[in-house]
């Protein structure tokens, strides 16, 4: 009898762990696909999209007329229709808080517009870890 109550409760807090493992992963892949939307987005319509990352979310917006800054103003629109494309960040995971854009030529850009000498690497934890980086003169997102 007691074999059989271990066994059960191993089967549920083995499944348990597997999903906290899976919505880690299925947010990094969420996340890297978004980051590589808004870049696509930006070399299509040459206009400069921004990256808000945050402790709940993840979103994109257009940047101002002049491509020098990120507000939370016109949202880009995700493949689905939703604006703005947002990404959640589910419980027991965590995203490295940022704001960035992709100018119109897909190059990876600061908050107000300005390059950078040096990649930006966001990390995904949870239940494992997972790197998205952004090269800093391409843009490209791996």
């Amino acid at each position: 009898m007691i074999l059989v109550v271990v066994g059960v409760l191993s089967i549920f807090v083995a499944a348990r762990m597997r999903t906290t493992v899976e919505q880690t992963r299925a947010f990094y892949d969420q996340l890297l696909s978004q980051v590589q939307y808004a870049r696509k987005v930006a070399v299509a319509q040459r206009r400069a999209t921004c990256v808000h990352i945050d402790a709940a979310q993840s979103r994109l917006f257009y940047s101002n007329a002049a491509g020098n800054a990120c507000p939370a103003a016109a949202g880009v629109s995700a493949p689905t229709g939703e604006v703005p494309f947002t990404v959640p960040i589910p419980a027991g995971t965590t995203a490295t808080a940022a704001v960035f854009q992709f100018d119109g030529l897909g190059r990876y850009r600061t908050a107000a517009g300005a390059a950078t000498a040096a990649a930006l690497v966001l990390s995904v934890t949870g239940d494992g870890n997972y790197q998205v980086t952004v090269e800093h003169d391409t843009g490209y997102v791996r």
